[in-house]
C-alpha cells in the first residue's frame, strides 16, 4: 500500500477546493468566478486532476458538461474532506448562523421523523448554511465515528443496537449519553368500533397486527417481550419503518406498537387512537454515542445540544 503522506506530498493540495468546486457546479466557468481564479487556470487545474484520477472528471454532454460516474463517486468524499479540513484550521469558536458545517447522523427513522419536525425553522433562522444528513444505522461503524464521516449514531440503548453498530458500552474510543426515554403505545384507528374501550388480551393478540422488523435480523422489543410471555399475535404486515405503521391502521381492523413521542405527533395527522397495550413492555431508551476523539469540538457540541432540545420538546409534545 502506498505511503499516505508522499501520496499527499506527491499532489498538489491547492487542487482541492478546485475539484470541489469543479463537482459541485460543473462548469469550469462557474468554478473559475466562485473560486475568484481565471478560466484558464481552473482548466488548467482540471486537466492535472484527468491526470491525478485517470479519468475525465466532466464530459461534454451536448451543450452542458455533465460528472462521469467517477466524479459522481467523489462527490460526497471530496465534500466531507473539505469539511474536515475546515474543522482543522478553525478557531475554537463556532458561530452556527455563519458556518457552513455539514453533519451526518445515523439514527431511526422515528427518530428522523422527531427530529427534522422541530428543527427545520431552527435551522431555517439559526444555522442557514448548515447541511444535516440523517441515515439509517444499519450498516453505520464505529470506524466512520472516529474518522469524521459520522458525527452521531442515535439508537435505543440495548445491547443488540450496541452490537449492530461494531460498538461497545465499555470501549473508551466512545462516548455516549441517554437523552431521551421513551415507551411503546398501541396504536388503530380512532373510528374503529374497539377504539376508547378497555381491551382483552385475547382480543388484542386476534386483531390483525402491523410490527416493526429490524433489518439485521436482531429480534425488537416486541418480539422479544411477546416470547419471554409465550404470546402469540396475528402479525399481517412487517414493515423496517415505524413512520409507516400510523398510516397502515387507519381504515382498518390493525393495531401496531409504536414509540409514544411518534404517536404524539401522527395523532394529529393521522386519525388514530393511542391506548395501552394489554402486557407490560420495557421503557425504551436513546442513547447519543460519538468519537471520544471528537467530544470537544465545537460544532459537534452545538450539534448535541441541538439533539438534546429537539428530543426534550418531543418528550413535551
Amino acid at each position: 500500500m502506498k505511503n499516505s503522506v508522499n501520496t499527499l506530498r506527491s499532489v498538489n493540495m491547492n487542487l482541492l477546493p478546485i475539484l470541489a468546486e469543479l463537482l459541485r457546479t460543473a462548469n469550469v466557468t462557474r468554478a473559475a468566478g466562485r473560486l475568484h481564479l481565471t478560466q484558464s487556470t481552473v482548466s488548467g487545474s482540471l486537466r492535472q486532476l484527468r491526470e491525478i484520477f485517470g479519468d475525465e472528471l466532466l464530459m461534454q454532454h451536448g451543450r452542458e458538461m455533465v460528472l462521469t460516474e467517477r466524479a459522481k463517486r467523489l462527490v460526497p468524499e471530496v465534500e466531507r474532506i473539505m469539511e474536515l479540513t475546515g474543522r482543522l484550521f478553525q478557531t475554537e469558536q463556532f458561530d452556527p448562523y455563519t458556518a457552513a458545517s455539514r453533519f451526518r447522523i445515523a439514527t431511526a427513522d422515528y427518530v428522523s421523523a422527531l427530529v427534522t419536525s422541530r428543527l427545520g425553522a431552527v435551522l431555517q433562522t439559526l444555522a442557514p448554511n448548515i447541511t444535516l444528513t440523517l441515515t439509517p444505522t444499519p450498516g453505520t461503524s464505529a470506524k466512520e465515528l472516529q474518522l469524521g464521516s459520522l458525527d452521531l449514531i442515535i439508537c435505543p440503548n440495548l445491547p443488540s443496537n450496541w452490537q449492530a453498530c461494531g460498538i461497545s458500552r465499555s470501549d473508551q474510543d466512545f462516548q455516549y449519553e441517554i437523552f431521551m426515554q421513551d415507551d411503546l403505545v398501541a396504536i388503530q384507528w380512532r373510528a374503529h368500533s374497539g377504539s376508547a374501550k378497555a381491551m382483552s388480551q385475547l382480543e388484542y393478540l386476534e386483531r390483525p397486527h402491523a410490527v416493526y422488523c429490524r433489518t439485521d435480523g436482531h429480534e425488537t422489543i416486541e418480539q422479544e417481550t411477546l416470547n419471554r410471555l409465550g404470546l402469540r399475535q396475528r402479525t399481517q404486515f412487517q414493515v423496517p419503518y415505524f413512520t409507516l405503521l400510523p398510516q397502515l391502521v387507519v381504515n382498518t381492523d390493525i393495531i401496531s406498537l409504536v414509540p409514544r413521542s411518534l404517536a404524539l405527533h401522527y395523532v394529529k395527522i393521522f386519525d388514530i387512537d393511542i391506548f395501552k397495550p394489554p402486557f407490560e413492555l420495557p421503557t425504551m431508551d436513546l442513547v447519543m454515542i460519538w468519537a471520544r476523539s471528537r467530544e470537544a469540538f465545537p460544532d459537534l457540541n452545538w450539534l448535541r445540544n441541538l439533539v438534546r432540545q429537539a428530543s426534550s420538546e418531543a418528550e413535551c409534545a
